[in-house]
Order: C-alpha cells, then sequence, then structure tokens
C-alpha cells in the first residue's frame, strides 16, 4: 500500500466526527423532547383546571357524562367545522375517521337515518327516509293545514326538565321547509303558525326523500325522537326517543382564548366525545433556513429522519370530529397524564400530543387534549445537524487535500530520493555524490545527509581501489626489477646443478608473471593518461574496421575472422588509435571465449546518426546479472588461461575509450543464445 493511500484512510478518520455529532444529535433530541413534554403537559394541566372550574360547558345536562350509549340510539351532534349548505344533500356533513357506534355509515339501508351538528348556536338536522310514493302538503285554508293529507317528519324534542315538543316538518313541493309546532301525539297535529328561525329543504331521493334544517340550539332539548307518517298518519319509520348530546360551542369559544398561540386544544368528555376543539397547528421556522420546509418530503429531510429516527408512533384514526379515541386520550380518561410523539401526516407536522384528566371533586370528568408541533424541534436538529455534517464535509475535504497534498510532496521526495540512490553507480562504474533534499530539516533531509556521506565516502574508497594497481605498480616495478637483475645475474653465472636451475626458472617465470600483473595494473592509467592528451580527428571508422579485421584473420588463424561491413564509409570523430586499442580488447575478450576453429564476426552498420561497431563471438553466453558490470572495474568473469592474468581492466578500458568518443557500449547474449555480441555506437559525423 502506498504511502498515498495510507495518508488518505488516515484522512477518513475524520468522518468519525459526523458520527459523533449524530449520537450528540440523538442525545440531544432526547432531552429537547423530554423538556416539550413536560412543558406541554404542564400547560395541559393548567388549561384542565379551567375547564373543570366551569363544569357546565361539558354537559348541556349532568346525566349525559353518565347516561349516554350511541349503541342503544343515542345522537351525538358534534362541532361542524363549516356551515353547511341547506340543499338537502349530505356531502357537506363530515363522516366519521374510523368507526363509530350509531353514527358510521352502514352498508345496509335504514328506512331513517339522522345526524345532527352544531355550528355556532345552530343545531344542524338531517334525516333521510325511504319512501316509495311521496305525498305534498296542498295549500289550503287553516283548517285543511291542521289536519294535513301529506308524508311529513315529527321531530320529538324533551328538554332537562322533563318538557316536550314537537314539530311538523312538511312540504308542498320539493324545496322550501314547512315546520310548524305540532300536538303531542297522534294524529299530531299541526299548528297554524311556522316556528320561527327554522329554516330548511325537502328534497327528493332515488329511494325517498331527505329532510335538512337549520335552527337555534336552545330550541332542542337533551331527548329526541323522529317519526315519519305518510298521508294517513301512520309511521312509517322512526327512532326511539334517545338523549341527544353535543358539542360545546361556548367551551370552544373559551378554549381559544386561553389556547397558546400554535397549539391546539381539544376537550373530550369520560366517553371520548369530542366537546370542543380550538386553536391551529402551525410551524414557525426559521427563515435562513427555507430550504428545509420547502423540502419536506424530499431528499435531504428523509435522511435527517432516518439517522434521527425517534420514538414516533404512527398516526391513528381518532373518529373526528365524532371524539377522539386511541392513545394517550383514552389513558388521560382513566386519569393517567400521558404525552406521545406521532409521525407527520395528513398535511400534518410532526406532533406531540399531550392528554390530561380533567377532575371534578377527584373524578376524571373529561380529559383536555394539548397538541403542539414537534416540527419545530424536528428543525432545529435537522438544522444543528446540517451544520454538522456540512462543516465535517468541509473539514474532512480539506483535510484529505491537504493530506493528499502532503502525501504527494512526501512521495516525490522519496522519489527523488530512491532515484538518487538507485543511480548513484552510474553504467559508467562512476559513483555520483548529488543527492537531493540535503538541506531539509525533517527526517527525510537527515536520511538524504547520511546518504550523501555514505557515497562520499564509498566513491573515496572506489577511487582508491581504482588507483591501487597503478600505486602497486609503481612501488613494486622497482623492486621486481631488482629480483629480476639479480635472476638474470645468477643465470649468467657458472652452470648451476639441476636442482638449482629448476629453481631459477621457477623464479624467472613467477618475476615474468609478476612483471605482465604490474603491467596490467598500470595499463587503464596510462591509457586515461593518453586520452587526456589525445587530440580528436575526422576518420573513416569502415576502413579502419576493414584493415583491423584483415590483420586478425593473418594473426589468429586458429579462428575464423569475418567481416561484415555494411557501410562504405562511416566518419567519426576522435582517435584511430584508441578505437584500435578498443577492437584489440574486444578481440582479446572474444579470443579467450572462442573455442578454436570457432567464428569471431566484426561488423559495421549504421544509420544517418550512429555508426555501430560490434564483436560476435561463439560460445558461452554472459553469467547471469553480468551484463552490466563487466565493463567496469577489476570485474572478470573468466579465469586466466595459458597463464596469462586477467584483472577485468580490458573492458574498463574498451569502455573508458567509448566514453572518449562519446559512444555507448553493451554486451548482451546473441538472440540465438549461440554466443555473445558486445556492441559499440558513435556519433556519425
Amino acid at each position: 500500500m502506498s504511502l498515498r493511500t495510507k495518508l488518505l484512510l488516515l484522512s477518513l478518520l475524520t468522518l468519525v466526527l459526523p458520527w459523533a455529532g449524530w449520537r450528540y444529535a440523538q442525545e440531544m433530541e432526547v432531552t429537547l423532547r423530554s423538556g416539550q413534554e413536560s412543558s406541554v403537559l404542564a400547560t395541559a394541566d393548567v388549561l384542565s383546571r379551567v375547564v373543570a372550574s366551569e363544569p357546565e360547558l361539558l354537559y348541556r345536562a349532568r346525566d349525559l357524562s353518565t347516561d349516554f350509549d350511541p349503541a342503544r340510539g343515542d345522537l351525538f351532534a358534534p362541532l361542524l367545522p363549516t356551515t353547511p349548505l341547506i340543499d338537502g344533500f349530505a356531502d357537506e356533513w363530515p363522516a366519521p375517521s374510523r368507526h363509530v357506534p350509531g353514527f358510521s355509515e352502514e352498508k345496509t339501508p335504514a328506512p331513517l337515518r339522522l345526524r345532527l351538528g352544531v355550528h355556532g348556536r345552530s343545531m344542524h338536522f338531517f334525516a333521510q327516509v325511504q319512501r316509495t310514493n311521496i305525498q305534498y302538503e296542498t295549500p289550503s285554508h287553516a283548517e285543511l293545514a291542521r289536519s294535513p293529507s301529506s308524508d311529513r317528519l315529527i321531530v320529538l324534542m324533551r328538554d332537562e326538565f322533563g318538557r316536550e315538543r314537537a314539530w311538523s316538518l312538511s312540504a308542498v313541493a320539493p324545496g322550501p321547509l314547512i315546520v310548524r309546532p305540532c300536538e303531542l301525539g297522534n294524529p299530531w297535529t299541526p299548528s297554524d303558525e311556522q316556528v320561527p328561525y327554522v329554516t330548511g329543504v325537502w328534497r327528493e331521493t332515488s329511494d325517498g326523500y331527505a329532510v335538512e334544517l337549520r335552527a337555534p340550539v336552545n330550541l332542542f332539548g337533551t331527548r329526541l325522537g323522529v317519526y315519519a307518517l305518510d298521508a294517513q298518519h301512520r309511521p312509517i319509520a322512526s327512532t326511539p326517543m334517545t338523549a341527544v348530546h353535543t358539542g360545546s360551542e361556548l367551551l370552544k369559544s373559551r378554549l381559544e382564548r386561553y389556547a397558546p398561540q400554535g397549539t391546539r386544544v381539544s376537550v373530550v368528555d369520560a366517553n371520548g366525545w369530542l366537546l370542543a376543539r380550538a386553536g391551529s397547528i402551525r410551524v414557525d421556522a426559521n427563515a435562513e433556513y427555507a430550504g428545509l420546509r420547502r423540502d419536506d418530503e424530499g431528499f435531504a429531510r428523509s435522511i435527517y429522519r432516518g439517522l434521527l429516527a425517534g420514538d414516533e408512533a404512527p398516526v391513528q384514526s381518532y373518529g373526528l370530529p365524532y371524539g377522539m379515541w386511541g392513545p394517550p386520550v383514552d389513558e388521560a380518561r382513566e386519569g393517567v397524564r400521558t404525552a406521545i410523539w406521532f409521525e407527520p401526516a395528513a398535511g400534518e407536522p410532526s406532533l406531540i400530543r399531550a392528554a390530561v384528566p380533567v377532575e371534578l371533586q377527584g373524578e376524571p370528568f373529561g380529559a383536555l387534549v394539548l397538541e403542539q408541533p414537534g416540527e419545530q424541534l424536528a428543525l432545529v436538529r435537522e438544522v444543528a445537524l446540517t451544520r454538522l455534517l456540512n462543516m465535517t464535509l468541509v473539514a474532512t475535504l480539506v483535510t484529505v487535500v491537504i493530506m493528499l497534498l502532503f502525501a504527494a510532496r512526501l512521495s516525490h521526495r522519496i522519489r527523488r530520493l530512491s532515484r538518487a540512490a538507485s543511480t548513484a553507480l552510474t553504467p559508467e562504474g562512476r559513483i555520483d555524490t548529488t543527492i537531493p533534499d540535503t538541506r531539509a530539516r525533517d527526517e527525510l533531509g537527515a536520511l538524504a545527509r547520511s546518504y550523501a556521506i555514505l557515497l562520499n565516502r564509498l566513491k573515496e574508497y572506489t577511487s582508491y581501489l581504482q588507483t591501487l594497481g597503478t600505486k602497486l605498480s609503481h612501488e613494486l616495478r622497482t623492486p621486481l626489477t631488482i629480483v629480476t637483475s639479480s635472476l638474470d645475474n645468477l643465470a649468467s653465472e657458472e652452470q648451476l646443478p639441476a636442482p638449482a636451475q629448476s629453481y631459477l626458472d621457477r623464479a624467472r617465470q613467477g618475476s615474468a608473471r609478476m612483471h605482465g600483473i604490474l603491467t596490467a595494473l598500470s595499463e587503464a592509467t596510462r591509457v586515461e593518461q593518453s586520452i587526456e592528451q589525445t587530440e580528436r580527428i575526422r576518420f573513416d571508422l569502415a576502413e579502419l574496421v576493414r584493415n583491423m579485421a584483415q590483420a586478425y584473420r593473418q594473426t589468429f588463424s586458429e579462428h575464423r575472422i569475418v567481416d561484415a561491413i555494411a557501410l562504405e564509409t562511416c566518419s567519426v570523430i576522435g582517435s584511430p588509435d584508441l578505437i584500435a586499442q578498443l577492437l584489440d580488447k574486444l578481440m582479446d575478450n572474444a579470443l579467450d571465449f572462442t573455442p578454436p576453429g570457432a567464428t569471431i564476426t566484426i561488423g559495421l552498420d549504421g544509420d544517418s546518426r550512429m555508426c555501430r561497431l560490434s564483436v560476435r563471438n561463439e560460445g558461452p553466453q554472459l553469467p547471469p546479472g553480468m551484463d552490466d558490470r563487466l565493463f567496469e572495474s577489476l570485474v572478470s568473469g573468466r579465469a586466466g588461461a595459458e597463464g596469462k592474468p586477467h584483472l577485468g581492466l580490458g573492458l574498463y578500458i574498451v569502455r573508458l575509450i567509448a566514453d572518449f568518443h562519446g559512444g555507448t557500449v553493451r554486451a548482451e547474449n546473441a538472440a540465438d543464445l549461440s554466443g555473445v555480441i558486445v556492441t559499440l555506437e558513435l556519433p556519425r559525423y
């Protein structure tokens, strides 16, 4: 793994900051929710005591708190959000959001259906009757009006004091409704005058007729019975005398006065019937983060809500506008204070719904429900999380960029140092002590300085080794000359005994061998010195190679010498003598490795820019790893032949001559692995 990758992975550890922020946001939300729940419950407690101080606002009759059962036909008149249009249609009447006994639409038809509702100070009454043949009232004088022969609807009412009154509802045709007081009991004879402040409509339906009217709520009692009569005053459908329980507009007005702004307050009775509902839910979002409001159901909010998913309960159908059944209202009606968070739904934001009991003389008399938007808290947490994520992403991005730049700079310095170390020993065998970043004050600078010191010492030692041969040759040549001359003088004396003569011959052979070694050691130095003093001239390399090849064929007859000169002329600048010495060294090297009778090929080719001189010999291949080191000083891949010393200086001299001519030399195995090829490339002029 590269250093850059490691630093990149290290910089990614900054992503732990969003996780820590997410955990902090969760803890912060739990704390804020707990505080908001306590605040909402405290506000609900205060409002419940206000409601409990006026219990007459909850029930029109006290017995309705215990004696009300829709299953037996009792009727509840909810508070209507808007005034229904008196047109005989029920499409404007609200339907309960869940099954409410006695008020939900039944699948089986009924001969008489009733609906009641309160809006303002008016009671709205809707009845639907199944009837095949409808007879309308005939306009006539008062005597006929008192004995009508038409279909009618009788509404019998009883107040909390037991007093009863009845209305006769009829029409002369589909349209305006005639509402008159009538006598109690069959035949329900109506009076001459109509009931004031009552308006209504009679409308024919596909299976009968529908009656809708509006009247002051104080005209209705606490119990109600409805009878549908035909023209002969016979009942065709009826409802029993049942209790009528209504919502309270006075209580609603009182709640609107005391409800905190931006909240919604509801009051239910002991059975869960909704008596009043006031206020509205409103979210005050910071305009600085309007994007969150616009993206209410978008991708960003989905991510935040997924990350900060709380214990919000799914939205439930409470049965509005008739009542509120379900948590936490049911618990409050049992006397337990409870607050629950609900998910956003039906166009409303996330809510906290707190319910507390309304107690009268220590007993639960109903429940007060206070709803407050939790979206404000959601916005606070999402704004905080947005800031945290944005800052973390920016910090992570900046850190990654800085780390990458630092890693790139560090990698560049390391690569430069690595290249300098790997190329410190040049192909020519020289040591380059130039190391970059030696002035840097960090660890890499210290490492570079250590490399520079090491290379300088190695260069000094290599220089010492390169001049060691010359020094030894100079120091040993005089003593060796004395030894040689002494041996010669001894040989010129009188005849020595045979054993002594044998020892003398061995000493003279060793002395001659020592002279050869000293000559070889000093040869490279002499070549270097002669190169420095050699004059450069332009000459024809092709002609020189032809002459040298012919001389080699005559000299080395035990080998087959072949010239492959592809150029007529090849002009170079340099020293013909040095090139001849170079060819001698290459031929000497080739002869040592070529078996007798094998072929040595001297070739010359090139192009408009270069001349390539090559010597190819048949024989063994280069030792592994020696192709780049053969041209270094004191490097040899062979043992001495016929007693001749081989100190590894021949090809080193070849490289010195090639450098003098601005060329390059290389050794490689032949393509068919039959031998070795040494190639010299010189610039052509």
